[in-house]
């Protein structure tokens, strides 16, 4: 006699591929959130060294212009390229911001994709502790079967 057959196999086959479904999510959630994390380090790195070059350049300037070696020309254009300078560090400021937003995004999916695979676990260990539970009943039952036949061919006939 074939043994039968756990009622709830389809559910617990479509709750362990929901599973699946969102370890997979959350395995994307984390590449983008190591990727915004990268991209944020890297536009602030780039910040870092544009100040770092503008402060050369802003020192090596004003080196100059104390040792009298500018003319007006060069001041003006020293403020021009001053003006520039800021453009560019309020840009690259803009990058960093938009690269830290991109971060806290990517953070938020990644929690939310946390939880939905903690659910769906949840979900699933439901179904295999009801599953171990019927597994544990069939058994005794069969057993019982077994002995209850064993004992009627061990009767004595009357």
């Amino acid at each position: 006699m074939r043994p039968p057959r756990y009622p709830l196999d389809a559910l617990a086959a479509q709750r362990a591929r929901k599973v699946e479904g969102a370890a997979l999510g959350l395995g994307k959630a984390v590449a983008a959130r190591e990727g915004a994390e990268e991209q944020r380090r890297a536009r602030e790195q780039q910040r870092a060294s544009h100040e770092t070059r503008a402060a050369r350049v802003v020192t090596a300037e004003r080196e100059s212009l104390e040792r009298g070696e500018l003319h007006a020309a060069d001041l003006a254009r020293a403020h021009a390229w001053q003006l520039r300078t800021e453009a560019e560090r309020v840009a690259l400021q803009a990058e960093v911001d938009r690269a830290a937003a991109a971060l806290i995004e990517a953070r938020g999916a990644e929690g939310a994709l946390r939880h939905e695979v903690a659910t769906r676990r949840a979900e699933a260990e439901v179904v295999e502790k009801d599953r171990a539970r019927w597994t544990a009943e069939a058994r005794k039952r069969a057993d019982a079967n077994d002995e209850e036949a064993m004992a009627e061919a061990f009767r004595p006939a009357r």
